[in-house]
């Protein structure tokens, strides 16, 4: 999956201050995750760097707090090329990522809820979401419906 535009959106809600929301990364590196951590919303995104270090492009971002509140809290992701919006209860952050690729190569599977078990140690310290989410939208596909009518694999979802 190689794309220029992205749009993600999704509700949630929490008591939990830590937890992987969603996640999904490719062989060449770039990676995509949205976590909680202390209860602050965090978006790590790489849409490539290369081997002899010139070009960097992991990018982070935080935005909200206290978001352990048990309510519901909805996040709009939508990427286009290296400009990103990201929305969080109607407060948009607008922002440029690092590096100079405009695409997200990513493998075939996105993880909502959790990173599957890779071996790396990155992915052992990460805690799982706990909560609620709702309303679940990858690019057009409706993921919740999907994963309601059995469309796709719940180990996925």
């Amino acid at each position: 999956m190689k794309t220029l535009k992205d749009v993600i959106s999704l509700k949630f809600k929490t008591s939990e201050s830590e937890g992987v929301i969603f996640h999904g990364e490719g062989q060449q590196g770039d990676y995509i995750t949205l976590e909680l951590k202390k209860a602050r919303l965090v978006l790590n995104l790489n849409l490539g760097s290369n081997q002899l270090g010139s070009i960097y492009g992991h990018t982070s971002v935080m935005t909200g707090s206290l978001l352990d509140d048990h309510h519901w809290h909805s996040i709009i992701i939508e990427r286009h090329g290296r400009n990103i919006n990201l929305t969080l209860d109607r407060h948009m952050q607008h922002f440029r990522t690092n590096g100079e690729f405009d695409y997200l190569d990513l493998d075939y599977e996105i993880t909502f809820g959790g990173m599957p078990f890779s071996g790396k140690p990155s992915s052992n310290s990460r805690k799982n979401f706990k909560g609620c989410m709702e309303s679940i939208n990858y690019n057009g596909n409706n993921i919740t419906d999907l994963a309601k009518r059995k469309k796709l694999e719940p180990s996925n979802v």
